[in-house]
């Protein structure tokens, strides 16, 4: 448009899908400009998952006599069910392995909150023949469309993908979701999880929570909507990952490799995020143990690893 090559003086209709996510993005001063340039007389569409006051904005601005329908979530809550597991950070590999393997399930999407975090787990879980695939903004659009399509045809079962890149994916037969990094509130909880339990079909949630997930899922247990329970953390073997350094670790675990339930009981209570094990506190304090990149974004912390000093996980590996 600034170089004048683009002329929208013909455009009968304009839709903006995923206003909300656009808006989220910082890019309203974009999406006003595009609207400025179209003419009056057309027929406008907003899709958007949710309402917020600058698509209120919009709507109000930018339509005459619009009319709001609103679509029912299909997922049938009594047959959708919801657990956390909690475990230490450098435990949840690991346990997602377990339960990828002893869970009985049709599709399944991973979530991470980073493309680095997606590229970690596609990495790992394809180096123990586990047949994973990444979505994510950072592949070629070609690519994605391939990925999608063995998805949707299950040539792939399992899907790891961010937030931003599912979004707008309609799969059906998808059984189970992982939380493997939480979202940051309930809303995005609810995009999540209301991939699965449709169509009358059973599904399952299930948040792998650490100490650093804990403000997350803090946020997210105060819609009282919500019916997480905890599950009590089995035994698992630890699995040996690759981090992006190169290097390998074995993870903790006792000499026959397996990681055994401490029977403790991490009861929600009163929503409060702390654990109760033998007088330990394991609230997170005030955003300790993130890391952040160049961006800005949450980096992934490279604590999967057994190795522990002072008492901590090491968050302090090298980064490419």
């Amino acid at each position: 448009m600034k170089r004048r090559t683009l002329d929208l003086d013909n455009i009968k209709i304009l839709v903006l899908d995923e206003v909300d996510r656009m808006l989220d993005m910082g890019f309203l001063k974009d999406v006003d400009r595009i609207i400025t340039q179209c003419p009056t007389e057309r027929q406008t569409m907003l899709f958007s998952a949710t309402i917020s006051s600058d698509l209120d904005y919009l709507a109000k601005q930018y339509t005459r006599n619009a009319k709001e329908i609103s679509v029912k979530s299909y997922v049938d809550s009594s047959k959708l069910k919801q657990v956390y597991y909690d475990v230490q950070p450098y435990e949840k590999f690991s346990l997602l392995v377990h339960l990828l393997e002893k869970e009985k399930s049709d599709l399944v999407m991973i979530f991470c909150s980073t493309r680095r975090n997606v590229d970690f787990l596609v990495q790992n879980l394809q180096k123990i023949n586990i047949n994973a695939q990444a979505i994510h903004g950072g592949l070629a659009q070609n690519k994605r469309t391939k990925i999608l399509e063995e998805f949707h045809a299950k040539g792939t079962s399992i899907l790891v993908c961010t937030d931003v890149a599912a979004r707008g994916l309609d799969i059906n037969s998808v059984s189970h979701i992982y939380n493997y990094d939480l979202p940051k509130d309930s809303k995005e909880y609810v995009h999540r999880i209301g991939r699965t339990a449709r169509a009358g079909k059973e599904g399952k949630a299930i948040n792998i929570v650490a100490n650093r997930d804990y403000e997350n899922f803090n946020k997210i247990s105060e819609d009282k909507s919500l019916k997480i329970e905890h599950e009590e953390t089995p035994e698992f073997k630890t699995i040996r990952i690759e981090m992006d350094t190169g290097r390998r670790d074995h993870g903790r675990g006792n000499d026959s490799g397996q990681r055994r339930s401490s029977g403790r009981n991490f009861s929600r209570g009163n929503n409060s995020g702390q654990r109760r094990s033998s007088g330990r506190n394991f609230s997170r304090g005030s955003n300790s143990g993130q890391r952040r990149d160049s961006r800005g974004n949450d980096s992934e912390q490279r604590n999967e690893s057994g190795r522990r000093y002072n008492n901590r996980p090491n968050y302090n590996r090298a980064r490419r």
